[in-house]
């Protein structure tokens, strides 16, 4: 990362932003495909724990200096928990309602608990940031998705915001602890996978069926990406940036989203959703402290 100079932070998160956008696509396909959240789990954090290997028998599946509660927090609260109810979630409720109710909130959340559990102190602005980003999120489809929640969508929306709250929880402890990346990645990712494998042998888990090259597909974009990739990623940026101001950059996915369909798939945007895009955009600059400079975290 630091070959790459101080271009490299940002494109690190760029690439995490771009893998999260991937996962909930993916994560929603795999759904369709009769995979259920322990079959995604598996793949997901199965592979990874694989890749993260050498790091496991350099450092031991509970590294120096972390402790059970780091696995509780972590691994199963923001790897294990996560999974289930995100893919839960997307079994009543589509990819745009995800991106909104999950990355969108990701900074609300994460704001709340290192107010209440790190007595972190947020300037107006970043308050005014947060505000914009929930009201801009509805106007990019949260009003849309909570106005059509008679069909059962709202059961998703809960699963996608209890999602949020898992991954806050774990950024805010990993940032509290100042562990280390590499470690606590492979940390998380194996007590993650043991727990799914658990999940599998008591549940039961199927991959039957499922065509070769649809199975492959899957282990890469859930496996090779977003569990092993993105973890690692996703933790360097929370090192570097902080907490607070990575998960308001976790925004932006469902307007990358909305941005994405209207370029490559020619999905109109409209007026509405164009100053919601606008309205969050402005929302992260504030919450981020990116307008700001010399500011700490």
């Amino acid at each position: 990362m630091q070959r790459l100079g101080a271009f490299g932070p940002p494109l690190v998160l760029a690439l995490t932003l771009a893998i999260w956008a991937s996962f909930l696509v993916s994560a929603r396909a795999a759904v369709g495909q009769s995979f259920g959240p322990i079959e995604v789990g598996l793949m997901r954090f199965g592979t990874a724990a694989i890749l993260f290997a050498p790091v496991l028998l350099r450092h031991g599946i509970l590294p120096r200096g972390q402790n059970w509660l780091d696995v509780v927090l972590i691994a199963f609260i923001g790897g294990f928990v996560f999974v289930l109810l995100l893919v839960g979630g997307l079994s009543f409720a589509p990819v745009a309602d995800s991106g909104i109710f999950a990355p969108s909130m990701l900074p609300v959340w994460v704001a709340g608990m290192s107010a209440v559990f790190l007595a972190e102190k947020f300037s107006r602005a970043r308050l005014l940031g947060l505000g914009l980003i929930v009201f801009g999120a509805l106007a990019v489809g949260g009003y849309e998705a909570i106005i059509q929640a008679e069909d059962g969508r709202w059961r998703g929306h809960l699963l996608f915001l209890g999602a949020s709250g898992c991954w806050a929880a774990y950024t805010v402890r990993f940032r509290a602890r100042a562990l280390p990346v590499v470690p606590a990645a492979a940390m998380m990712v194996f007590w993650s996978a043991l727990a799914f494998l658990v999940a599998g042998l008591v549940k039961g888990m199927d991959f039957s069926g499922i065509p070769p090259q649809t199975l492959a597909l899957q282990i890469l974009l859930q496996g090779v990406f977003s569990g092993f990739l993105a973890t690692f990623t996703y933790l360097f940026c929370v090192q570097h940036f902080g907490a607070a101001k990575t998960a308001a950059f976790g925004a932006l996915v469902p307007v990358l989203a909305a941005l994405g369909a209207w370029v490559f798939l020619a999905e109109p945007i409209g007026i509405f959703k164009t100053i919601g895009i606008l309205v969050v955009c402005t929302g992260v600059a504030l919450a981020s402290g990116a307008l700001f400079q010399g500011r700490s975290q």
